[in-house]
């Protein structure tokens, strides 16, 4: 894992989280820079994974080197998620799009542009840049339009105007698939569901084609291995919340928060 604004961290065998907090750029001068070269690089180092987690908080910038990121999450063969932490603008939009699902809180926002550069020279050397513009329009285009509910007229409307969308906005068009409800314990409870995801993925991954019954020792095993691992990442987690609340809050807090985790883990929880 590079640092905490770019980087990838296989949290399972078979998954991974990748946060994308930075601009997205050609050459990375900066440590939470993104370049195509070294995003491929990461992705070919998680190995075989069968989930990636994208977590997008940036303002863009490339628009070729989002689309080959775009392109490089695609052509993955992982279950792609997608989540926008902050805002996913410009290029980053385009990564976005990537998502097999696209989750949005209410607090976030997409934005959309038309791309743009710097042009010199004579008359028709500018028409020729506005030409390929145009070109390389039809490219990123093509990535919302894979996602989005709305006509490429309306689309081309947004993009004209440079859009900012609500999470409402988004699931309307289609630019996100499911708003993410901020609830009480929701890290904790956000947690517990994707244990129970990567489990249930975990088991359907043992029914081959030609198999007729599932090895219930290997499904054993593995539900075992995932819990204790389960165990331990959860109460860690609890444990980094409640730092600094020992001495304001009244002494029983700390076990109260954790059977209410556990509780809302297993659907126990009232």
């Amino acid at each position: 894992m590079k640092n905490n604004f770019y980087s990838f961290e296989k949290t399972t065998e078979t998954s991974a989280d990748l946060y994308i907090y930075g601009d997205i750029t050609s050459y990375e001068w900066d440590e939470s820079d993104v370049s195509a070269f070294g995003f491929k690089q990461d992705l070919d180092n998680l190995g075989d994974v069968s989930e990636i987690n994208v977590h997008i908080n940036s303002l863009g910038g490339s628009t070729f080197q989002g689309l080959a990121i775009y392109n490089l999450l695609k052509q993955h063969k992982a279950t792609i998620n997608t989540y926008i932490d902050g805002i996913a603008a410009s290029s980053a939009s385009i990564i976005a799009m990537a998502g097999d699902r696209i989750y949005i809180p209410k607090t976030s926002l997409i934005m959309i542009h038309n791309c743009w550069t710097y042009a010199i020279g004579n008359a028709k050397e500018l028409r020729k840049t506005a030409e390929d513009m145009d070109k390389i329009a039809e490219a990123y285009k093509a990535a919302y339009l894979s996602k989005i509910k709305i006509t490429e007229e309306e689309l081309n409307k947004l993009l004209d105007e440079e859009t900012y969308l609500t999470a409402d906005e988004c699931i309307e068009k289609g630019f996100a698939d499911e708003i993410i409800e901020q609830k009480e314990n929701a890290g904790v409870n956000q947690y517990a569901s994707m244990s129970i995801l990567k489990l249930v993925n975990k088991v359907k991954q043992l029914q081959e084609p030609k198999q007729s019954e599932l090895d219930i020792e290997k499904i054993e095993q593995i539900v075992e291995r995932v819990t204790k691992e389960s165990i331990r990442q959860m109460d860690e987690q609890i444990d980094n919340m409640m730092k600094g609340h020992s001495e304001r809050e009244p002494k029983g807090l700390y076990n109260q928060v954790k059977e209410d985790a556990w509780a809302s883990f297993f659907n126990t929880k009232k």
